[in-house]
């Protein structure tokens, strides 16, 4: 058995349930019951309705061979992309190099892993069996709050993801969810360390989930939200240095660029799209649908752009004249 994301089976044929977007990559989840115990996460509650949520999105299980029929034909349903999951088991990257040549005899689409890896040489073995991209999930940038959320050392998993990242180029990623206790600087200089070693970067807002131990705590403020994540890209895209931006106890208050020149790049929209790998949109992965989105699963209106860079035009403005 395997699980889909539900919006990756009602795509493929496999539910019929209606959805208000589709996802562009197939979202697969394999185990149960992780072995981490992440304070944001259901999948280490133990709870069997906990157990059916990642995210904010529900799996359902299914067959291989319901699976591989389906994946079969992915392409043509305008697929662009499979994304491998896994929990932490005690069983190694074996059972995960089995479903990735699986995956290989069906589809040619390029195909990333989300899994718990413990040196290098676990990750070339998977980059040798078909893996496009591989991540080592950081999800927590303040090293404190890692410790309290995730547990265990940020710093070792920073290590054996930069060390990857040298001995793999481009093919190492990794998650960051902003809203943990993290300060914009903390984010910021993070995400930039993580681009100039070549990690691809994929930014998420945290989400309090029932039947976790962070169910009760709010989500961050849009605005903040909005800060790193056209920081992020502004940085990625060589529009701004990190040297550049200017801070106020940590709180990003300039980008270093006058208020047009800044319109001018934001002006399309694209920074505030979902990140992460090519092909990946993750609909409603942070937000219920009618609520504010954080991460857009497809381009913005130029209504919805001019409100994003308005957004953060006024919260620079606002707290530079505090």
């Amino acid at each position: 058995m395997i699980r889909l994301s539900v919006g990756s089976a009602a795509l493929l044929g496999l539910s019929t349930n209606r959805m208000d977007a589709y996802p562009t990559t197939a979202y697969l989840l394999s185990g149960k019951s992780c072995r981490m115990k992440c304070a944001f996460c259901p999948q280490g509650n133990g709870d069997d309705e906990a157990l059916k949520r990642l995210g904010r999105i529900s799996w359902p299980e299914y067959t291989w061979d319901e699976v591989e029929s389906a994946l079969s034909k992915a392409e043509s349903k305008g697929l662009k992309r499979i994304c491998l999951q896994s929990v932490r088991h005690d069983e190694g990257i074996e059972p995960l190099i089995d479903i990735v040549k699986r995956l290989r005899k069906i589809t040619s689409l390029p195909l990333s892993l989300s899994a718990w890896i413990g040196n290098d040489k676990e990750a070339t073995a998977l980059i040798n069996a078909g893996v496009d991209k591989i991540s080592v999930s950081i999800d927590v940038v303040n090293p404190t709050a890692f410790e309290d959320i995730k547990g265990g050392s940020q710093k070792d998993r920073l290590e054996l993801l930069l060390n990857c990242a040298e001995k793999l180029p481009g093919k190492m990623s990794t998650h960051l969810i902003c809203g943990l206790g993290e300060t914009e600087f903390e984010a910021l200089k993070m995400i930039d360390m993580l681009l100039k070693a070549n990690v691809t970067i994929a930014l998420f807002a945290f989400v309090p989930l029932k039947g976790t131990a962070m169910e009760n705590l709010q989500p961050p403020p849009v605005d903040f939200y909005r800060r790193i994540q056209a920081g992020y890209y502004l940085l990625k895209h060589g529009k701004a240095g990190f040297i550049s931006f200017e801070f106020d106890n940590e709180r990003l208050v300039s980008f270093g660029l006058e208020e047009q020149a800044l319109k001018d790049v934001l002006s399309d929209g694209t920074a505030f799209l979902t990140s992460g790998c090519s092909g990946c949109n993750r609909p409603y992965y942070n937000e219920r649908p009618g609520k504010a989105i954080y991460n857009y699963h497809r381009a913005l209106s130029k209504e919805e752009t001019d409100q994003a860079v308005l957004q953060l035009l006024e919260s620079l403005k606002l707290k530079i004249g505090q």
